[in-house]
């Protein structure tokens, strides 16, 4: 039996005006973003991308997937001197680990089946 380990990642693609923002943010609020703490946002790359959110926990609830997505938005908004987030750049990225330790036949099946 293969192991999945997946994490949802609920976060924003980091423009590059974003990370201007991010690069000169409000002062004394550097920790919401750069703490390693599962409150606050972590920062982190997805292919070439790069995301600023928060993980979920296993057995998230359906319903607080809002409260998420706007807690996100507010500290982005916090953290930039108040730099908009459109309600639709908020996404649910799945943070899979398991495509690299499965035999080649069953990546390339799976990579097929995600084209």
């Amino acid at each position: 039996m293969v192991e999945i380990d997946k994490q949802l990642f609920i976060g924003i693609k980091i423009s590059p005006k974003l990370q201007g923002e991010l690069d000169n943010c409000a002062p004394g609020t550097e920790h919401f973003f750069k703490e390693d703490k599962p409150e606050y946002l972590q920062i982190v790359s997805l292919g070439s991308e790069k995301l600023i959110g928060r993980f979920l926990r296993d057995g998230f609830p359906v319903p607080d997937i809002d409260n998420v997505s706007r807690n996100v938005c507010s500290i982005v908004k916090l953290i930039t001197h108040g730099h908009r987030v459109a309600e639709d750049s908020v996404h649910i990225y799945a943070d899979c680990k398991v495509l690299d330790t499965l035999p080649s036949s069953y990546q390339s099946l799976l990579r097929q089946k995600v084209s």
